[in-house]
């Protein structure tokens, strides 16, 4: 099996999908410095399943995603695929070809994918875990790896050798055992505890659940004869309130029948009220759409004339509205003047009508015979005789309303008088109670609404505290997290300081010697007694240079010492600054003065450093003759007014010599001894005001959380407290609507009494209607006799004066005819004068409207219009309207009074019907009384029943008497003093009692699984002891064997070998290094040099695969240590290593860059994005 290709899409510096070809052998991927080389590594690294973010190089997963750069956006997703060749079968998949994927969003989502299919991470990790690809193979080597085999101590290097072994999945199978029978052992002495409590409880539970048993037994047996008593004496009150019952039954049906009659004549009658009610509202509600209809049609019908004249343009309508004002002046002008020629024909002919008149009057006159006195006196005879028939007829019908009211008003008189007081004291209670439940409700309204508002305002407090503590609870996390970061940089800086980090080799192994006590007199590097401010650290420093390092003793003596013990250990050298004999330098204090007014002059370098003041001989040495000043141009000035005698720095680092020569430019950032402990002290500072901040803010926190508490409960407390109000507020505004119900109940009932009491006064007022009545019906019987013989005796004398007459009638009748004549004529002309009178008042009143259509035209040029399709439709809707209401108006009134002679027939069955039903109602209630006092008793019964045994009367006939009802009922009184006996009993004992000696059993069956579970987890655990001391020394071995191997062909002779600390404790001890190159003496690796140490820890390495061979194998600049000729020697293994392991090597060294078959470069033509070229040496050299 070997990687065949690697896809990379958005991955780091990868922005466009980049595709490596590998091959069996060594492929080289080369490139400068920054330009993504080792993404190539941190790829491979994270598609076969790396979890830390850290190893990636990155702080979290999203930083393997493209970030962007100046002309490319980011990405939103990483995608790597990795394809390695199965051919051989060592991956557990039945494929020649084998396609890992994984990809990352930038939303936090992630996938694997196993040939192109969904899959989860344990998949992946299991299909490598035994193909010498997983975590803990060496398949991934990088510079990091190498560092760790040469800067571990001998335990640390441990951890390489058991990841070799595969030990490591042994250890933490250990942990976990070691945990789990840490929980057994706790587990066990909880049950023991538990058991023992468990048998001090056993005895007095089996004594009280025997008294429960007892208890039950005779609680059961009185249950069974009490039951049955109680079903015999309720059976028997059954029987009686059966018969009573059929008694009642016989009155009830004959009430019943006459209920429903009544209910349905009540329901017609009320239905027929209804329908009345409802047809005068129907006509009420028609009326009023009859009169909107007319009315809208009315505007509608306007308004389409309006739109229709509309639509032509402001100009043509104005220009036709001046031709229709002239043409209508001009008709109203034509008018008056025909109105003005009727007129006169009008006054013509009157006159002439006036002249026939006169005539007729003399030819009557003449014959003394008036036929129209005679004919208009037989008429007005006739007419008087129809009016009295008419009265005749009215005063019948008003007898026989005033017999009908005289009847109803005897019959509802003494009713009235029983009913007064109480329908006044009735109104006056209701009256009184709604207005308490008026006042109430206004009460609990307005309490309402300040419990709303203070609701509102706690709501609001509330809302503001919980906004303060999350406020205040984010500062206080930020102060957290503050502090930690100081507390992890302190911690860090005194790690630095306590493992001497910065020093030289030398000076460390001395001050370690003396913490040690090896050494004495040793006081401490001059770095670690003095303090400077931050702000001179880096002049300091500068002006100290070497000198911060070296080490000051008490005497010459322990300087003497510390250098052969540094001689012996071969450990470096150091400076030593013997207090006895150090003499001070100075600056002239006329020098001194003479620089001190300029402006960039700061002090001499020893007055900026704090120091004991036994120190001050060794101060004075090193910083006496030194002067510090702002920046480098003032410097130089004060180096040429003292001419160049002594140093001067400046605060940036910078200095002028003494005879003249400059040093300056820029440093690593790296902190200074002086810097870093000045940052130290003010970071402790900061933590110290930090921690009481934080203090502060969790009081104020615990204060905000408590108080946003209490405002909580008192929020909830409100809420409650509203719910309950507005539940009142409801009841009582309900309460109100239903006491304000029965009072207009009540007074409309008042009303019609006060309506028949009314009536009752008006009794003796219709008893002398009716005589008079009665006196008038006389009187009109008698004028229609005298009238009757009148108009007789006027119709015979026509007859007779008639036949005489002829001829002055036959002139009277020319004299007529022409008088009908002239009449006619008179009536046309009035008809035509009128008319165009009309028509005269018509045109004034269109051409008033022209005019003022004109006038409005012009002021409302921009007026709203509407379609013809919308007015018409309008038109339409409102004449169907009209049309439709007038219909419903003639209809309702037929209807109504169609439904108001029902309603009288219905009213009058209906008095009848309630007389009758009265009697039966009375003989049911009788029956009723008697058989509530039976009901109660026998309630009391099943009371009993349901209350003390929870069933019915059903389940209990089902409990027969067991002998005679005397002999049972001792029975029972025998059996509730023996209960009474036995006194206090816990039922419960009986179930705990079962409980506890269940649980008592159950435990004692887990001390005995826990006992054999810790026999089991021993022995597991001292079986994977054996297995990891003998996967470990074997795997040692065999290295330690490849490793001397590999060695001598790297250096080229040579020895090595592999040491272990503890050979006694295989799974604790550590392993050493020792190396012999070529022409040198046998040694530690640590005292080798770096290229000597760096081959040594890849010779470990390559003695590593061997020993754990892996498919391919990924080297990330391990090499970069070496020099030229070891990188030479370095390739050429490689190269004979990779017949069998397929390597892809991260480099930058011309011999690694030769040694290999496929050589890909990576660049960065673009800014931010890593591309690929590739060249086949093998090809290229054919």
């Amino acid at each position: 099996m070997f990687l065949k290709r690697l896809e990379v899409i958005g991955f780091k510096s990868f922005a466009d999908r980049v595709g490596i070809d590998f091959v069996p052998g060594v492929t080289a991927v080369v490139g400068p410095n920054g330009s993504g080389k080792s993404n190539v590594t941190d790829a491979i690294r994270w598609v076969l399943g790396e979890q830390s973010a850290k190893s990636l190089r990155g702080a979290k997963m999203e930083d393997v995603i493209f970030a962007g750069s100046d002309s490319r956006k980011a990405l939103n997703f990483a995608e790597v695929t990795l394809v390695l060749d199965n051919t051989d079968g060592k991956a557990p998949l039945d494929y020649s070809e084998i396609s890992v994927t994984r990809r990352v969003f930038r939303s936090g989502e992630s996938a694997y994918l196993l040939n192109k299919q969904p899959c989860r991470l344990k998949d992946i990790t299991d299909l490598f875990m035994d193909s010498g690809l997983g975590k803990e193979a060496f398949s991934i080597i990088s510079q990091g790896r190498v560092d760790e085999i040469l800067n571990s101590k001998a335990d640390e290097r441990r951890s390489i050798f058991e990841e070799a072994a595969g030990v490591l999945k042994y250890k933490q199978r250990k942990r976990k055992a070691e945990f789990k029978l840490n929980e057994t052992d706790e587990n066990l002495n909880r049950v023991l505890d538990i058991l023992h409590e468990l048998d001090g409880r056993m005895e007095p539970l089996q004594m009280q659940a025997s008294a429960a048993r007892d208890y039950l037994d005779m609680s059961a047996q009185l249950k069974d004869a009490d039951i049955a008593l109680l079903a015999y004496d309720a059976n028997a009150l059954k029987a009686q309130l059966s018969e009573l019952s059929q008694e009642a039954l016989q009155h009830a049906a004959e009430e019943q029948r006459l209920a429903g009659e009544i209910s349905e004549t009540e329901q017609l009658i009320a239905a027929s009220k209804r329908s009345v009610h409802a047809l005068d509202k129907k006509i009420d509600t028609a009326q009023a759409a009859l009169v909107e209809a007319s009315s809208e049609a009315e505007k509608w019908e306007g308004r389409k004339l309006l739109m229709h004249e509309k639509k032509h343009n402001a100009d043509r309508q104005r220009q036709a509205l001046e031709e229709s004002i002239k043409a209508e002046r001009e008709e109203t002008a034509k008018l008056e003047q025909r109105h003005a020629e009727q007129g006169a024909s009008l006054e013509q002919q009157k006159m002439d009508q006036q002249k026939t008149r006169k005539s007729i009057q003399q030819l009557e006159a003449q014959l003394n015979l008036t036929p129209a006195d005679i004919d208009n006196e037989i008429e007005a005879k006739k007419s008087l005789y129809i009016e009295l028939m008419n009265e005749q007829a009215g005063l019948k019908n008003e007898l026989k309303n005033i017999d009908f009211q005289q009847q109803q008003m005897t019959e509802s008189s003494g009713r009235i008088t029983a009913q007064q007081q109480s329908f006044e004291k009735e109104l006056a209670r209701l009256l009184k109670e709604k207005q308490q439940a008026e006042k109430a409700y206004e009460e609990i309204h307005a309490d309402l609404d300040r419990k709303r508002q203070h609701f509102k305002e706690q709501e609001t407090g509330a809302k503001q505290l919980a906004a303060d503590y999350d406020h205040k609870k984010s500062l206080l996390f930020q102060a957290y997290q503050s502090h930690k970061q100081l507390s992890a940089r302190i911690e860090t800086l005194q790690d630095l300081e306590a493992d001497y980090s910065g020093f030289f080799h030398g000076v460390r192994e001395v001050l370690q010697a003396r913490e040690r006590n090896e050494l004495n007199g040793i006081i401490g590097a001059v770095a670690e007694l003095a303090d400077v401010q931050k702000s001179y650290a880096k002049a300091i420093e500068t002006a100290f240079g070497a000198a911060s390092q070296h080490i000051v003793t008490s005497d010459e003596k322990s300087a003497s010492e510390a250098i052969r013990f540094l001689r012996t250990k071969r450990a470096g050298r150091s400076t030593f600054l013997p207090m006895t004999i150090m003499k001070p330098r100075q600056i002239s204090q006329q020098v001194v003065q003479s620089v001190s007014a300029h402006p960039s002059f700061v002090d001499i370098a020893s007055q900026l450093v704090s120091y004991d003041d036994q120190y001050a001989m060794i101060f004075q040495n090193l910083l006496g003759n030194v002067l510090v000043a702002k920046e480098l141009e003032g410097a130089t000035s004060i180096a040429k007014a003292i001419g160049h005698r002594y140093r001067v720095v400046t605060l940036d680092g910078d200095v002028i010599n003494a005879g003249g020569s400059m040093t300056g430019g820029a440093t690593k950032n790296q902190a200074s001894f002086f810097t870093r402990k000045a940052e130290l002290e003010q970071l402790q500072q900061q933590a110290t005001e930090l921690q009481s901040t934080i203090e502060e803010a969790e009081q104020k926190v615990r204060e905000l959380q408590s108080r946003a508490e209490i405002a909580k409960e008192q929020l909830e407390h409100l809420r409650t407290e509203g719910e309950r109000y507005r539940e009142l507020e409801a009841e009582s505004a309900m309460h109100l609507r239903e006491i304000e119900a029965v009072w207009k109940t009540t007074d409309s009932r008042f009303a019609l009494f006060r309506a028949e009491q009314q009536n009752k006064q008006d009794l003796s007022g219709l008893a002398s209607r009716r005589e008079e009545a009665a006196g008038r019906m006389d009187a009109i019987a008698s004028e229609l006799a005298g009238l009757n013989n009148e108009i007789e005796e006027l119709t015979g004398f026509k007859q007779q004066k008639e036949t005489a007459r002829g001829e002055l009638l036959s002139k009277l009748a020319e004299f007529k005819s022409d008088m009908a004549v002239r009449k006619e004529r008179i009536q046309q002309l009035t008809v035509q004068v009128d008319e165009l009178l009309e028509r005269r008042t018509a045109s004034r009143n269109r051409l008033g409207e022209l005019e003022r259509e004109l006038e409005w035209i012009q002021s409302e040029e921009a007026a709203k219009n509407f379609s013809d399709e919308e007015i018409e439709s309008e038109i339409q809707r409102w004449s169907d309207a009209r049309q439709s209401a007038n219909d419903t108006v003639d209809a309702s009134r037929k209807e109504r009074h169609t439904l108001q002679q029902a309603l009288d027939v219905e009213e009058q069955q209906l008095r009848e019907q309630s007389r009758i039903h009265k009697g039966f109602t009375e003989a049911v209630r009788i029956c009723e009384v008697k058989a509530t006092r039976l009901e109660v008793q026998l309630q009391g019964l099943l009371g009993q029943l349901e209350d003390h045994y929870e069933m019915d009367l059903e389940a209990a006939s089902r409990y027969p008497l067991e002998g005679e009802e005397a002999a049972v009922r001792k029975q029972v009184k025998l059996l509730k003093q023996s209960i009474e006996e036995l006194g206090s009993v816990n039922i419960g004992a009986i179930e705990e009692y079962e409980h506890v000696a269940e649980r008592h059993r159950f435990l004692s069956e887990q001390r005995d699984d826990l006992n054999e579970a810790k026999d089991t987890l021993r022995t597991l655990i001292a079986e994977m002891d054996e297995e990891m001391t003998l996967r470990f020394d074997e795997t040692f071995h065999a290295i330690r064997s490849h490793f001397r191997h590999v060695f001598r062909e790297l250096f080229g002779g040579g020895s090595a070998d592999l040491v272990l600390t503890n050979p006694s404790d295989l799974l604790m001890t550590g392993v050493d290094i020792i190396a012999q190159p070529p022409g040198k003496k046998l040694q530690n690796l640590s005292l080798l040099s770096g290229g000597e140490r760096a081959l040594t820890a890849i010779a470990l390495l390559f003695a590593i695969l061997k020993v754990r061979p892996v498919p391919f194998c990924v080297l990330d600049e391990v090499e970069a240590a070496l020099d030229e000729s070891n990188v030479v020697r370095y390739s050429q293994y490689l190269k004979k290593f990779s017949e069998d392991t397929q390597f892809i090597v991260i480099t930058h060294r011309k011999g690694t860059m030769e040694g290999a078959d496929v050589l890909y470069g990576i660049t960065m033509q673009e800014s931010g994005i890593s591309k690929l070229v590739s060249v086949k040496l093998q090809e290229d050299i054919k």
